[in-house]
């Protein structure tokens, strides 16, 4: 009896975890290809089409290496782990994504994909329309 309330337990989580995540991208799009658009946008889980604003989109190109910019993909996804401490986060990306980002913090350019809490407010408050939230167990 114990196990399947922990299995209904283990089924809500789902649940409520994929409602939460909803506002992620189905796929994420190179910046050289959004660049070229004139209404740039991604598709998120939901189905919803989510347009990135064009001067968020202008400034945080600033921060990305031109050879890098076919790599580098948006929206930048940053996920709440439950398995980090508290205020931690991890950035979900490629090195380019990753770089760019930290960039972006004026952190150096190194490996870090771990942000803080007052870094995420930071990216919310600056990139919007670029930033897309992730939770995972």
């Amino acid at each position: 009896m114990h196990e399947e309330g922990e299995s209904t337990d283990k089924l809500l989580w789902e649940v409520e975890l994929k409602k939460l995540n909803e506002s992620l991208p189905r796929e994420r799009r190179p910046v050289s290809d959004l660049l070229n658009e004139s209404r740039p946008a991604y598709k998120n889980l939901a189905g919803e089409t989510v347009y990135f604003n064009r001067e968020e989109l202008d400034e945080f190109v600033k921060a990305v290496p031109k050879a890098s910019s076919n790599l580098v993909r948006l929206p930048i996804v940053i996920v709440r782990e439950s398995s980090l401490k508290k205020g931690t986060y991890l950035i979900d990306g490629n090195e380019g994504e990753i770089e760019a980002v930290n960039r972006l913090l004026d952190r150096p350019p190194y490996k870090n994909k771990y942000l803080f809490r007052p870094e995420v407010l930071e990216l919310i408050r600056r990139f919007p329309t670029i930033i897309a939230f992730g939770f995972i167990l």
